[in-house]
């Protein structure tokens, strides 16, 4: 009997161990899976780093373009791969360098443009960025530094949206004109054009300008030291403004921060805030059914608002310490001449 008690005891002492060393050798291959196994953020990681289908990238001292997921050519100018890279558009391209632009950028219609908040420096005399015909163009996230001309301009391209772009020097920032010659022209129109988030600085122009838009978005625009005006719609109809923020536009001329033109139809702006300009809120020339709902305008060189000779144009709030003028039926300026 205590032979038998004495060999269960072993027989348990042997399975006891046995069962411990099972339990550490599963524990290390469990850490050897977790080692070899990537994280969540390594696995992000990887897919970040990936090319994108179209794309350019700069190799040393070289751009390749990359289209349809396979590199298709090399080339030491900037400019040129993101032209080869865009071709006829109908696509996304992802430009992931900056650098000098030596020539122009020729956008294509059904183009999104992403540029991933690079800086590009422009040495050229031509536009930065230009179409002349269909649209359906898309652009993100970056910063131009430009040297003559305009940053941005399209004409008779619809279905613009330009998100995120800060340009500064050079002539105009952005136009959007619905013929590069003759906008004013009856029957000449571009549809649905939205600018979001956008600045210009140290231009001899107006800031961002549109020319024959129906269909007109702009929010969150910052003008800063421009020749011209902050922002200026000419014969643009159907419009929705957020906040313009202009300062030193037309400093000790007769351009605004805000300035509407040319028959200008049915806009609301929310607030515009203009320090320095020229003018701070400006509309004339037939326009007509513009609304301001509230402004902060200091320091004008002229007159802080003008409202000449319009029909239902109102400032429904805010300050002007630099002089108002109304004339027009159906039109007033209910702003305080103090602004604390």
């Amino acid at each position: 009997m205590k032979k038998f008690f004495s060999f269960r005891a072993l027989f348990l002492k042997v399975t006891a161990i046995a069962v411990i060393v099972a339990i550490a050798s599963c524990k290390k291959t469990d850490k050897a899976e977790t080692k070899d196994s990537p994280t969540e953020t390594e696995t992000a990681k990887q897919v970040a780093a990936s090319p994108y289908p179209n794309e350019v990238r700069q190799s040393g001292s070289n751009y390749i373009w990359r289209i349809n997921n396979a590199d298709v050519g090399t080339t030491n100018s900037l400019a040129t791969a993101i032209n080869n890279c865009i071709g006829t558009g109908n696509r996304e391209v992802h430009v992931i360098v900056g650098g000098t632009l030596s020539s122009q950028i020729n956008l294509q219609p059904g183009l999104t443009l992403y540029c991933h908040n690079v800086i590009f420096n422009k040495n050229h005399t031509g536009y930065g960025f230009f179409r002349d015909g269909s649209g359906g163009i898309k652009i993100y996230d970056m910063t131009l530094n430009n040297n003559t001309n305009m940053g941005i301009r399209t004409s008779r391209a619809s279905d613009i949206y330009i998100q995120n772009v800060k340009i500064y020097g050079g002539s105009i920032g952005i136009r959007i004109d619905s013929h590069p010659s003759r906008p004013y022209e009856e029957g000449r129109w571009v549809y649905n054009v939205h600018i979001q988030d956008c600045r210009f600085e140290n231009g001899s122009s107006h800031g961002l300008e549109t020319y024959s838009v129906d269909g007109f978005k702009a929010y969150g625009i910052v003008a800063r030291n421009m020749g011209e005006c902050g922002v200026l719609l000419n014969q643009t109809k159907n419009g929705t403004i957020g906040t313009v923020t202009a300062y030193r536009c037309s400093y000790g001329g007769g351009y605004a921060g805000l300035r509407y033109a040319n028959n200008c139809s049915n806009i609301t702006a929310s607030m515009l805030n203009a320090d320095q300009c020229g003018r701070g809120y400006f509309v004339l020339t037939g326009s007509n059914n513009c609304r301001l709902n509230n402004c902060r305008i200091t320091g004008a060189t002229n007159i802080g608002i003008w409202l000449e000779n319009v029909v239902n144009c109102a400032v429904i709030a805010g300050c002007n310490n630099s002089g108002t003028a109304v004339t027009g039926s159906g039109s007033y300026a209910n702003v305080s001449n103090t602004c604390n």
